[in-house]
């Protein structure tokens, strides 16, 4: 596999949340970029968009965290653990779990924007295909 390419499934899974993202509620109103000038406007506009996500889902990855903090025990639910060390290779630290889904998420879109062939516009569309996968997240996470 190349630098960019994602495992097939984590490509397949971004392709199903980006087909089911326009059908997800909006979330927080979202930056609207509709009256940038030109392509540099339209690509600030978007980035700054998607770091807004980005501090959304940080805030919504730590609030599972706290959550299961506060379960009696005081550990996460075991399948979740399991889960997340063992077949994601990740940790139940939310800000490593924020990571690791960047990680994979911008490998996606970057993937799919290949596959499109899309030559022009290649951040933006990074960037918007970033957003949309971030919504499903946060729609699942309950935001």
């Amino acid at each position: 596999m190349g630098r960019f390419a994602p495992p097939l499934p984590v490509a397949v899974a971004a392709s199903g949340a980006l087909a089911l993202a326009p059908l997800l509620p909006a979330q927080a109103n979202p930056i609207d970029c509709s009256q940038a000038f030109s392509t540099v406007e339209l690509s600030v506009c978007t980035r700054a968009n998607l770091e807004r996500k980005d501090a959304e889902l940080k805030q919504a990855m730590q609030a599972v965290a706290k959550d299961a903090a506060e379960m009696p025990g005081g550990t996460f639910l075991p399948i979740w653990t399991d889960s997340l060390t063992g077949f994601f290779n990740t940790t139940t630290d939310p800000l490593k779990q924020f990571e690791a889904f960047k990680t994979a998420r911008q490998n996606a879109c970057v993937y799919m924007n290949s596959l499109a062939l899309q030559g022009t516009g290649f951040g933006i569309f990074v960037a918007n295909c970033e957003i949309k996968l971030t919504d499903v997240l946060l729609e699942k996470l309950g935001n």
